[in-house]
């Protein structure tokens, strides 16, 4: 499916509205100058600074065509596959986070993802074990941000 850039516009407002609502009610945490509401609010500001330039910009080029259009999901067996891959992905981390943690769940999604997407293994393998490692280290230990921790709690210092 193809969005024209008023229609994605569109979705990306949505997207901040309901973002912002989210964020609004995280609690706040004692001796930090910010919450934990801080990032998404930050994302939900930028979806919808984004929507809106997309949305200008196709009311200043006239809206040429329809705001929805068949794209390849429909005629590509591959990119079917993609599309059900990523869907497959956040499905695999919902079920599977809880009980092996960030790292582990989020090393296999991506190792899958990056190459299925054609990276090469050495760049796949490095991405999978050095993207979740500096993630949790960003969310979880400085930010405190609590994410699974699964296996790894045993491990902890």
């Amino acid at each position: 499916m193809r969005l024209s850039d008023a229609a994605l516009g569109i979705v990306l407002l949505g997207a901040a509205a309901a973002i912002a609502w989210t964020a609004r009610g995280f609690p706040l945490v004692p001796g930090q100058a910010f919450g934990p509401s801080l990032f998404p609010l930050l994302i939900a500001a930028g979806f919808a600074a984004c929507g809106a330039g997309l949305i200008v910009r196709e009311a200043r080029a006239g809206l040429r065509g329809p705001w929805i259009a068949a794209g390849p999901l429909l005629g590509e067996a591959r990119a079917r596959f993609d599309a059900l891959l990523l869907l497959g992905a956040i499905g695999f981390y919902l079920a599977a986070a809880p009980r092996l943690g960030f790292v582990p769940t989020a090393a296999v999604m991506l190792l899958a993802l990056v190459r299925r997407f054609g990276a090469s293994w050495w760049l796949a393998v490095a991405t999978a074990v050095l993207g979740p490692l500096a993630l949790h280290l960003l969310f979880a230990e400085w930010l405190r941000v609590p994410l699974p921790l699964g296996l790894i709690a045993s491990i902890r210092y």
